[in-house]
């Protein structure tokens, strides 16, 4: 059955994928953005609204939406912008809407290994915004997935660039580089999306979501090296060094790839069981394939 569906975050990495797939689906899409732009593959199905998370409540934003995904989020603070601004506020502001708009389905989308535990910064912002979502009295779902891959992501992104703009000959690893993660197509993603939006018995459940398969820190390095032909050795680097070193990068090189709390949030679980998804959503995930990092 198609819904109209307002998506908050709606021209963000997940978004653009997203969107697309709902459109394919049937469904009308009321797509979100800080300055409403549109994007030019949007059909007459989607409508562009402006709605900031951070400066004003977004009731004309989801009027009409019989549900609402939220993806508006930040992985790191720059620009001014904070995790508690954007991450927590923002959620506070979007269930708000929604409970004003009468709409029930909230799919909002956190991450795997949040924790309450507010030294690692972003990881216990995306905890909050949970408890916000969860005290409501929407009908939510909460997706926690590990590392997104596809065209336009963050972290296998990031990897090149370090590569190639921060890795002369040598590429840093984090510790022994043994922490694993479960990298999930970000289509997969959007499929699973548009199930928790329109299937009723989901409601109030938390799914914890990967791909087919378990990763380490120094594989997925080797993957992005192997694909962008950017080939360097791997030297490991205690985390306590690397650390001292963000704290400071952070404050004088703020556009250095990787951030203190990024360093930090490496040492949580990034992996679940490597059937959760297809046993939650009924298909098999895409194997990781990082084909689209070729491009210049």
């Amino acid at each position: 059955m198609s819904s109209t569906i307002a998506v908050i975050g709606a021209t963000g990495f997940v978004g653009c994928h997203l969107v697309p797939h709902l459109v394919t689906n049937g469904h009308r899409v009321i797509a979100i953005s800080r300055d409403g732009r549109r994007l030019p593959e949007w059909t007459d199905a989607v409508e562009a609204r402006a709605g900031d998370v951070t400066k004003q409540n977004l009731d004309a934003a989801v009027a009409g939406a019989d549900a609402v995904v939220h993806l508006a989020a930040i992985a790191r603070e720059t620009g001014g912008r904070t995790f508690d601004e954007v991450n927590v506020e923002g959620t506070r502001r979007a269930v708000a809407a929604a409970e004003r708009a009468g709409v029930r389905r909230f799919v909002h989308l956190s991450a795997l290994g949040v924790i309450d535990d507010p030294k690692l910064d972003f990881l216990y912002s995306k905890w909050q915004a949970e408890e916000i979502v969860r005290a409501s009295p929407l009908d939510w779902v909460m997706l926690r997935p590990s590392l997104l891959f596809g065209e336009g992501d963050g972290f296998f992104n990031l990897i090149k660039v370090t590569l190639k703009w921060w890795s002369p000959g040598v590429v840093a690893i984090p510790g022994k580089g043994d922490a694993k993660f479960q990298p999930l197509s970000v289509d997969d993603l959007a499929m699973a999306i548009e199930q928790s939006v329109t299937d009723s018995g989901r409601a109030r459940s938390v799914y914890e979501l990967g791909g087919p398969e378990w990763l380490t820190y120094r594989e997925i390095v080797d993957a992005v090296s192997d694909t962008t032909g950017m080939r360097r050795l791997k030297l490991g680097m205690p985390i306590p060094i690397i650390s001292a070193l963000t704290a400071v990068t952070d404050k004088v090189l703020p556009i250095f790839p990787v951030s203190h709390d990024q360093i930090s949030s490496l040492q949580r679980p990034n992996y679940t069981e490597l059937d959760a998804f297809e046993r939650t959503f009924g298909v098999k995930p895409k194997p990781i394939d990082l084909s689209y990092l070729k491009a210049a």
